[in-house]
């Protein structure tokens, strides 16, 4: 297995590359932030076991093709599929928010397999453990088993990645530039983006993979970065639009202006970034059921508060991608 080891993912790892069907528990869940190699570990599960009658899917696919089944009146052989299986691997349990068929479905689905003496593993990204979203019967059976966490790489831990990384594509660059794009990302997945953008910058301007190169090409990176449409521009705007700080917005506070302000950042991320709630949640360390009131809320005031409405407008406006719109 071709996986960058350290701290952060040894557990989950031992756990994945030394894997024995008869004693693993019918149920195992590993969840982490993104980034951190949780859809590599199912996949590295899913070639060894494959012989054995794994399937691998993630969330989103299973509740498409589970809607097309049941629209289509082949529910019969989807359940045949999958409730066959000796080992589901299902990624990306988040992207089950709100879907409560799906839920139910896939609580049936395992209970077949573990009857037919099948096991489970499921993935889950997020930070901090939280199921409500799944509801109590699938959440209960998600906790009966292993629960494994993939925590977030440390500094020395993506400085060291990156320079195995680089040793792998053969570089030739300055030995501080690892240390540099650790300070600046969190995650293996992004250190790995931010080292092949600064490849192609350096390509591109026919420079050589020196340090100020670097500075150059991080400078351009954070002059575009401001002006995507992500998550966390979008609170930096409603902050700026609304007189408050960014720690205010996601703070704890319930001070009604304060309150408001948040109301419309979860509206705007939900609109314009299409982030399911529990995601939004993430970002509040709250509850996606709250989340979910605070959207309804907002969605009511736009259309009765003309002022408020024009700071929605401001706030989209700030996003070239969307500005057309």
């Amino acid at each position: 297995m071709n996986w960058f080891l350290s701290d952060f993912n040894i557990k989950a790892w031992r756990f994945v590359k030394h894997y024995e069907f008869e004693t693993a528990p019918s149920m195992t869940l590993i969840y982490g932030p993104p980034g951190v190699g949780k859809s590599s570990l199912l996949n590295f599960l899913n070639q060894n076991r494959k012989k054995e009658g794994s399937i691998l899917i993630d969330s989103t696919s299973f509740s498409r093709q589970y809607a097309f089944a049941a629209q289509e009146n082949k529910l019969p052989r989807f359940r045949q599929y999958y409730r066959a299986a000796s080992l589901l691997l299902l990624d990306d349990l988040q992207c089950l928010a709100g879907k409560k068929q799906t839920i139910e479905e896939i609580l049936f689905t395992y209970e077949n397999i573990v009857q037919r003496g099948g096991k489970m593993v499921a993935v889950l990204e997020t930070d901090m453990l939280n199921l409500n979203f799944l509801g109590d019967r699938l959440t209960s059976r998600l906790l009966s088993g292993i629960v494994i966490p993939i925590n977030k790489p440390l500094g020395y831990e993506v400085e060291g990645f990156v320079e195995e990384y680089s040793h792998r594509l053969l570089l030739s660059m300055d030995p501080a530039i690892p240390e540099m794009i650790a300070q600046r990302t969190e995650s293996l997945t992004e250190a790995q983006k931010v080292l092949h953008g600064f490849l192609e910058y350096a390509e591109y301007h026919n420079d050589e993979l020196s340090k100020q190169c670097f500075l150059s090409y991080w400078q351009e990176e954070v002059r575009k970065q401001s002006q995507e449409l992500s998550p966390m521009n979008i609170l930096r705007a409603t902050a700026q639009v609304m007189g408050f700080t960014l720690e205010e917005i996601i703070s704890s506070t319930q001070k009604s202006s304060v309150n408001e302000a948040r109301q419309l950042a979860i509206y705007a991320m939900r609109t314009l970034c299409k982030l399911s709630y529990p995601a939004i949640a993430s970002y509040f360390k709250r509850r996606h059921s709250t989340i979910i009131t605070a959207y309804k809320k907002m969605e009511e005031k736009l259309l009765e508060d003309q002022e408020l409405f024009n700071r929605y407008q401001e706030i989209k406006n700030k996003f070239k991608d969307i500005a057309k719109e």
